[in-house]
C-alpha cells in the first residue's frame, strides 16, 4: 500500500515582524560578544540565501518595513472612514428625498381632492355655489 504524503507539514509559520526584529537585535548582540557565532551565523545567512530563503536580519530594514506597513494601515484606515462617511451621508440624502417625494405626493392628491370637489360644486341645478340668496331682501 501506498501512503500519500502531505507536504507543507514541515513549514514553519512566518513570524511576525516584532519578533524578527527581536530575534535580529538579540543575534547582532551575540554577533558583538562572539566573533566565532557571527561567523557561523554570518554562513548561515548566505547559505539561506544561496538557497532563496528570505533571511530577516538587519534590525533596521526591519524597523523601515514595520514603520511602512503602519503607515499603510492608518491610510487605509482613513479611506474607509471616508468611505462610511460618504456612504451615510447618501443614505441622508436619499432618506431626504424620499421623504421629501412622499409628502408631495400627499399634499398633490390633497389638491386633487380639492379641486375635484371645487369642481364639483361649480355645478349649477346641483346644488351649486350659491353667490347668495335668490329673493333680494
Amino acid at each position: 500500500m501506498k501512503r500519500r504524503v502531505k507536504q507543507g507539514k514541515n513549514k514553519k509559520r512566518k513570524l511576525s515582524k516584532a519578533k524578527e526584529l527581536e530575534r535580529a537585535k538579540r543575534t547582532e548582540e551575540v554577533k558583538r560578544s562572539n566573533p566565532s557565532v557571527d561567523e557561523r551565523e554570518s554562513w548561515k545567512a548566505a547559505t539561506s540565501r544561496a538557497m532563496g530563503v528570505k533571511v530577516h536580519d538587519n534590525a533596521r530594514l526591519i524597523k523601515e518595513s514595520m514603520k511602512k506597513e503602519k503607515r499603510k494601515k492608518e491610510k487605509n484606515k482613513g479611506k474607509w472612514k471616508e468611505r462610511v462617511e460618504t456612504q451615510e451621508k447618501m443614505k441622508e440624502e436619499k432618506q431626504r428625498k424620499r421623504k421629501e417625494n412622499i409628502v408631495g405626493r400627499i399634499n398633490e392628491k390633497k389638491m386633487r381632492k380639492i379641486a375635484k370637489r371645487e369642481k364639483k360644486l361649480m355645478r349649477p341645478g346641483f346644488e351649486g355655489r350659491k353667490e347668495g340668496f335668490i329673493t333680494p331682501e
